[in-house]
């Protein structure tokens, strides 16, 4: 049976609001088109940022991305009734026209997953020109689309990069002098010996650690430990055989409410597997405490897989972008890796 076709995926309030706009409030469809394209360039901005930051800085990330979008964020709270699945990230609430001189302060984060530098800088005031035009609702110019498609094909390598490298999973030594590692491949951590053989046992899902290395970093020297150090990241990694988890049900277990919330980075979803990525550079029991903590989330979510319709598993995608940012499913930070090539990632 022939898949349904994006259109048809959209509620019929959706497809109401698109036509009235277009047929009788005389938006152009170049609008339409205009802001698809630039909600992709800027939310991979905005993540991006995001993965570096934590990368680096851990826990104290929000300290570094300026006062302007927490006090937003806070003033936000006095409408609880209207949050949104972006609520609880302070980047969401940074402006766009200091979104860029962040990405130049931090280009030695940033840089190997953009394009070059004065290209980019150069091009900004017009991108900029696009955004304020899309939101004071002005109608585009004729080569808008062009030039936003242009800078999407640009950042096609740089995103690869940042994206593949998120997922290039590097297995660290059995006897690292690492608190990590000493807990969780030697299994000296409490929950460690409580639930691996376990969870083979009775519920058939495997757990594996793992770190990746971000590309402005470097993976350390043999012998060093992994904990504490910079642009490198944690990946806790649960095989689920044949089973699933629901995203929503997983993300309010109680158990996530301890370390792994203020620690994680994202929770990655796929048919077969769940994972938690955390900073290395936070503290290292508190990391290890973290992976307990999921696992054992895990464990209570974990179910049999059935057998979804091309429609459920469309409308299951749509709900998963109401959730929490930092669950990542069906994203190039959950999809992404060496041997997804060729590829275009905005598709422009």
């Amino acid at each position: 049976m022939r898949a349904r076709s994006t259109w048809q995926r959209f509620s019929l309030g959706t497809k109401e609001a698109i036509e009235t706009a277009l047929y009788t409030s005389g938006m152009p469809e170049e609008t339409l088109a205009l802001y698809s394209r630039w909600w992709q360039l800027e939310t991979y901005l905005r993540s991006l940022i995001y993965v570096e930051l934590r990368s680096v800085h851990g826990v104290d990330w929000t300290n570094h991305i300026g006062q302007g979008a927490t006090t937003r964020r806070e003033k936000d709270e006095s409408r609880s009734y209207m949050a949104t699945a972006d609520w609880e990230d302070p980047l969401s609430y940074l402006d766009v026209g200091k979104l860029f001189p962040l990405l130049e302060a931090n280009w030695d984060l940033v840089g190997p997953s953009l394009m070059d530098k004065v290209t980019l800088l150069a091009r900004t005031p017009e991108l900029l020109a696009i955004r304020h035009r899309l939101g004071h609702l002005r109608r585009p110019h004729r080569d808008d689309l062009g030039r936003l498609e242009q800078t999407l094909r640009d950042l096609e390598k740089g995103a690869f990069t940042a994206y593949a490298s998120y997922n290039r999973e590097l297995r660290a030594p059995n006897q690292l002098n690492d608190p990590v590692v000493a807990a969780w491949v030697r299994e000296e951590h409490s929950t460690a010996k409580r639930l691996l053989l376990h969870a083979e046992r009775q519920y058939n899902v495997a757990f594996q650690l793992s770190y990746t290395v971000r590309p402005f970093a470097s993976a350390p020297e043999e012998h060093a430990p992994i904990s504490g150090s910079r642009g490198l990241l944690w990946k806790a990694t649960f095989h689920l055989r044949g089973q699933e988890v629901q995203p929503s049900s997983l993300w309010r277990e109680n158990y996530l409410d301890g370390n792994v919330r203020q620690l994680l980075v994202h929770m990655l979803l796929d048919p077969g597997t769940v994972s938690f990525t955390f900073p290395a550079v936070d503290d290292a029991d508190r990391v290890a405490d973290a992976i307990g903590e999921a696992f054992d989330a895990v464990l209570l979510n974990v179910r049999p897989r059935r057998g979804a319709t091309e429609r459920e598993l469309s409308e299951s995608r749509m709900r998963s972008i109401h959730l929490d940012p930092r669950i990542q499913r069906d994203s190039g930070w959950s999809i992404v890796d060496d041997t997804t090539v060729p590829i275009s990632i905005f598709g422009a």
